[in-house]
């Protein structure tokens, strides 16, 4: 069994089938979801009977579920996220389709090839050029509009599959799926990655339950009132680590956006705001005194004297990131989704949510402790929180140390009572 300390990381998910058709970097390990599917089942005598996720991913919660027969729901506005997550919890359908699609994209290889890096927008092109040299992208994109053919299951295969050999073929260094443009790394062909992504999907021994997988924002989604057994996820932290931009990648290959702008347009502004590239919608007054007077007053006695620091520290210096304004509708904002997960659970159903706490010049920010009061505010009892391990320097940038203290992963926990 994974330490308690690796559980919250997606350390091991290459190690197992389906979560390693495509690996998200700032997720959790399927041991997590096994563990709470399992102790749930101990402390209550009867397995959870269904099982949902407000921020599913690539479909890790969602994948764990299926194999437990548990009936489960996962709920995913990223578009590229819930494509792969689509494809992962409706593994044993796609994978029906994965030789056609191998030996399909084998063939367009073989051809001339009459599309150019010119079909891609201005933005578009001018970003990948510095992930693939122009040969390869090439191939991608007429492989892409192979899959664009595609209907139903079959295309969310493709998609994951082109999705994957992607990776391979990028001469940029790869963690994940968080592309960084200027480290590099050895490419392999677009023919090899093909290959190479076959034999790595190629799984015989696949459940034959599948999920349910919704494009959406759990912030407004309505979720069917006493259904749900079992509550795991792990929402974005409040970091600055912007998603959307972490799949722009993906976001323009496909064509979900053409430019910078349009990604926060159609896509980052409907999602949770944990990153200073979201604040157009919430940057008013209004609306920051919208949010800040949702929240709990225990909540606000310890974040309002943040808040005022940081706007302080922006005042004094222009240059400096406007934390100070993405903290009210973060928190604003889960409390609307941890509502919604209250009104949907069971009579003794159970929340689990790994989050982590920040540090923002040198201010730090108790995030599991405000999610804790908000819990209890909701009306949520035997609510607890669990250290599962330190954190180190991977995702802190020098803007946000200095805090003097360890910044750490939690597991916050709660019960409908």
């Amino acid at each position: 069994m994974l330490s308690i300390e690796k559980m919250p990381t997606a350390i091991s998910a290459d190690k197992h089938p389906i979560h390693n058709w495509f690996n998200f970097v700032a997720g959790y390990s399927p041991e997590y979801v096994v563990k709470v599917i399992e102790d749930f089942e101990k402390k209550n005598g009867y397995r959870a009977r269904k099982i949902y996720d407000p921020f599913a991913g690539c479909g890790t919660t969602g994948v764990v579920a299926n194999s437990f027969g548990i009936s489960n729901l996962g709920v995913e506005r990223n578009p590229f996220f819930y494509k792969i997550g689509y494809t992962k919890v409706h593994a044993s359908q796609a994978v029906q389709y994965l030789d056609i699609i191998h030996d399909e994209f084998i063939d367009a290889i073989s051809q001339d090839l009459e599309i150019s890096v010119n079909v891609l927008s201005k933005s578009a092109k001018e970003y990948l050029l510095k992930l693939y040299d122009e040969q390869s992208l090439i191939q991608l994109l007429n492989l892409r509009e192979i899959v664009k053919t595609y209907d139903d299951i079959k295309y969310y295969m493709g998609f994951t599959f082109l999705s994957k050999l992607m990776e391979y073929v990028t001469t940029a260094k790869t963690d994940g799926i968080y592309k960084v443009p200027t480290s590099t790394k050895k490419a392999i062909s677009v023919l090899e990655a093909i290959d190479k992504t076959y034999r790595l999907i190629d799984d015989k021994n696949i459940t034959e339950y599948v999920g349910q997988y919704i494009f959406d924002s759990s912030i407004d989604y309505e979720i069917e009132n006493n259904s749900i057994d079992l509550i795991v996820f792990s929402p974005p932290y409040l970091n600055n680590f912007d998603f959307a931009e972490m799949t722009r990648m993906y976001l323009y290959f496909w064509e979900d956006a053409t430019s910078w702008g349009e990604i926060s347009e159609k896509h980052r502004n409907k999602m949770l705001v944990n990153t200073t590239t979201a604040l157009k919608l919430v940057r008013s007054k209004e609306m920051q005194d919208a949010y800040k007077f949702s929240l709990p007053q225990n909540t606000l006695d310890k974040v309002v004297p943040i808040v005022e620091e940081l706007t302080r520290i922006r005042k004094e210096n222009s240059k400096k990131k406007e934390y100070n304004l993405i903290i009210y509708p973060y928190l604003a904002q889960m409390r609307s989704v941890l509502e919604r997960c209250y009104d949907s659970l069971y009579i003794n159903g159970e929340i689990h949510i790994v989050v982590s706490d920040a540090a923002f010049y040198g201010i730090h920010i108790d995030t599991q402790e405000y999610l804790m009061d908000i819990l209890q505010d909701i009306g949520f009892i035997d609510v607890s929180c669990i250290r599962m391990r330190d954190r180190g320097d991977r995702w802190i940038l020098e803007k946000r140390k200095s805090s003097g203290k360890q910044l750490g992963e939690f597991e916050v926990i709660g019960r409908k009572g």
